[in-house]
């Protein structure tokens, strides 16, 4: 790794520039109570994208010096990386993709934890309650959108497959992007990257210039499904039921 990459400070795109001071203690925080293992955690994986490994406590173990935390400035507020992998960079500039990535982990788990599972009017016992707990996440999300006719199309699938099956699942994406359609994944690799990819081409022939890629994902699952780059819009769920129920509402 370059030496200039042992420790790199962004700013997070988007409105997760700026931050309460308790939300950014809640980010640094290593309690029990606190989120700064999940959102180390979630941040190396955005940022371990592309690699082929797909167990977490491999990646885990290869990257132990790897810290992030967040500091409240008085134009926003910065992370700081310690360590961080180096693909996820370009000539020392992290990509811009993997910086969306990265403010939709930070605006996820904040909202999640403060207006969700923290907040008694949710009863997450009850299943009307997660019912709207997902939609408020989704919204909070952007991932609804008004007066638009929906066209998302769900593709299933898992992230270790063969290469015919990626292939076709490639050609999938792309006979639906011919028709316009947006698409919906794990945001991990294999069957959830594949129809992105044939898509865009589809979308491109099309002269469609702002087609959906949108990706589904959870605390518990993304170091094993690392979102790939092809993702405009993540969303992190709270755990994996409400993943499951999100991907269906």
């Amino acid at each position: 790794m370059n030496p200039k990459l042992k420790k790199v400070v962004i700013r997070p795109a988007g409105r997760m520039q700026v931050l309460s001071y308790k939300e950014a203690y809640q980010l640094c925080d290593d309690s029990n109570s606190g989120l700064n293992e999940v959102f180390r955690r979630c941040t190396l994986a955005v940022l371990n994208t592309g690699i082929k490994e797909d167990d977490p406590e491999v990646m885990l173990s290869a990257n132990q010096n790897y810290k992030v935390k967040v500091q409240v400035k008085g134009r926003g507020i910065q992370l700081e990386f310690d360590n961080p992998p180096e693909y996820a960079f370009v000539d020392d500039e992290m990509i811009i993709g993997l910086q969306e990535h990265l403010s939709a982990v930070l605006r996820d788990l904040l909202y999640a934890k403060n207006q969700i599972l923290d907040n008694a009017d949710f009863d997450l016992s009850d299943s009307e309650d997660i019912t709207n707990a997902i939609f408020h996440l989704s919204r909070n999300a952007g991932l609804i959108k008004s007066n638009r006719d929906p066209k998302i199309v769900v593709c299933w699938g898992g992230h270790s497959i063969s290469l015919p099956e990626y292939k076709y699942t490639k050609h999938v994406g792309y006979q639906l992007g011919l028709r316009l359609f947006d698409i919906c994944t794990g945001c991990g690799p294999g069957a959830m990257k594949g129809p992105m990819k044939g898509a865009i081409l589809g979308h491109r022939k099309q002269r469609s210039d702002q087609p959906r890629f949108i990706g589904l994902t959870e605390p518990g699952i993304i170091a094993a499904e690392s979102p790939n780059a092809i993702v405009t819009e993540l969303s992190i769920m709270p755990d994996i039921e409400k993943r499951l129920e999100a991907f269906v509402r």
